[in-house]
């Protein structure tokens, strides 16, 4: 009975583990999850920019393709898009949306609603489109890029657009300011993007102005201008 007993003793001892060896297991698990957490959400960022520039590059298309055909571009106001317009006209099959800044609203806002008459694409009706990313067409001006808010660039980071050039922007709403600074970073490079997440840029093909206090700025992108 002695030798049963004991060796019953030994099985229990061979299959637990030590309070020492569980401190061990989760000593070696907090420091994977320290290495390895913050590279998986690096990444998933990453692969957000990737397809907000992929998404840019398409409109972009879609735009020349526009304004070959129909010779410009009208412009947007407060309730209209160009991603709608070009939506109505066949060149794009839904409207302009990135994983970076604010969500599209569900049911979607209703924007402008486009016609085409005599030669002239006309936009009518719909709500504000302000809280949306979204393409607009603007007339340029001379205020500093960060601050135009889509109407000016400076493309090689010196100097605007020509006085009253037809300009087409990609509008990124409530974006943070790292994943501000990336996008820049990936569409213009060094040169002409930020040097950190906090600051404003005016230089390059993406603009932004100031991050708020809570770390978010509306990104606007150069598409073309006329």
């Amino acid at each position: 009975m002695k030798t049963v007993r004991s060796l019953s003793s030994s099985i229990r001892r061979q299959s637990g583990f030590s309070l020492i060896e569980m401190i061990g297991v989760l000593a070696i698990i907090a420091i994977l999850a320290v290495v390895i957490v913050p590279k998986v959400f690096t990444t998933i960022e990453g692969s957000r920019i990737t397809a907000a520039v992929s998404s840019i590059s398409a409109v972009r298309s879609a735009v020349t393709d526009f304004a070959g055909k129909y010779g410009t571009v009208p412009a947007t106001n407060a309730n209209s898009r160009i991603d709608d317009l070009l939506l109505a006209a066949g060149y794009m099959d839904s409207r302009f949306a990135v994983k970076i800044g604010t969500p599209p609203a569900n049911p979607p806002v209703a924007g402008a609603t486009w016609t085409y008459a005599n030669g002239v694409w006309a936009a009518a009706g719909g709500a504000s489109q302000a809280t949306q990313s979204r393409i607009i067409r603007l007339t340029s001006n001379v205020t500093a890029p960060s601050t135009a808010n889509g109407a000016n660039y400076q493309l090689d980071g010196v100097t605007n657009l020509p006085a009253g050039s037809l300009v087409v922007s990609a509008v990124l709403v409530n974006v943070t300011g790292n994943e501000a600074q990336q996008l820049s970073l990936k569409i213009d490079g060094d040169p002409y993007s930020a040097a950190n997440a906090t600051t404003a840029d005016s230089a390059g093909k993406v603009v932004y102005n100031t991050p708020s206090a809570a770390g978010l700025t509306t990104v606007y992108v150069y598409l073309a201008h006329q």
